[in-house]
């Protein structure tokens, strides 16, 4: 009896495989790819990291030693060849400060805008945003700066947003919206930041608040 019922559930088994194992061999392989190909692009990720991170230390020093011609072959090549790193935004936001003092406002412009789309680190994100209203706002563009300083999430970079949005209401003429943008902005100073004392500066070129 034992010997029949271990026959039958034999005939079971090369049933079930005949029917399903061809799914559970596919299933078996299709796994161990998927976990091949996650560990090959997490040893990729952090390859690219560490080149990346090389590149853009050698070209922080060459932007420090006034070497341009090094500075802005290296950073093009972050932006191109590690455009998924960190170290591309931040590449950006070096390169487009070269091309603002060799007195390209357009070609800065357009790094930044690069940034704005393609880096993920917010804290790169908020500088380029600001450093292109600023460009906005020193080339007439009032509209388009103002537009750039409408986001909700200004997380740690509140008295530099604040800080623009007064700015851009004083080339407006609009003294009494500059004059709450700059006290807003410094709410968000502690005490004893050096750079309360421009902010008081600018309240003060406003001049005195209108009588109630």
């Amino acid at each position: 009896m034992a010997a029949y019922e271990e026959q039958e559930d034999l005939d079971r088994l090369k049933t079930w495989w005949k029917n399903y194992g061809n799914s559970v061999v596919f299933g078996i392989a299709l796994g161990v790819a998927i976990l091949v190909g996650f560990r090959y692009w997490t040893q990729h990720t952090e390859q690219q990291r560490h080149s990346a991170a090389a590149i853009y230390d050698r070209m922080f020093q060459n932007f420090h030693a006034k070497k341009s011609a090094d500075t802005r072959q290296l950073g093009e090549s972050l932006m191109n060849e590690y455009a998924s790193t960190p170290y591309a935004g931040m590449a950006g936001l070096l390169l487009a400060r070269l091309d603002f003092e060799a007195g390209d406002a357009a070609k800065a412009r357009e790094r930044l805008q690069w940034v704005l789309k393609n880096a993920d680190d917010a804290a790169v994100q908020h500088a380029a945003r600001l450093r292109l209203t600023r460009i906005h706002l020193d080339g007439g563009d009032k509209e388009a700066a103002l537009a750039l300083l409408a986001v909700k999430d200004r997380a740690g970079f509140e008295a530099e947003y604040e800080e623009l949005e007064g700015d851009v209401h004083v080339s407006q003429g609009r003294r009494e919206a500059a004059r709450a943008a700059y006290r807003e902005a410094l709410k968000h100073l502690p005490p004893d930041s050096p750079y309360a004392p421009i902010l008081n500066m600018k309240l003060d070129d406003l001049g005195p608040e209108p009588a109630a």
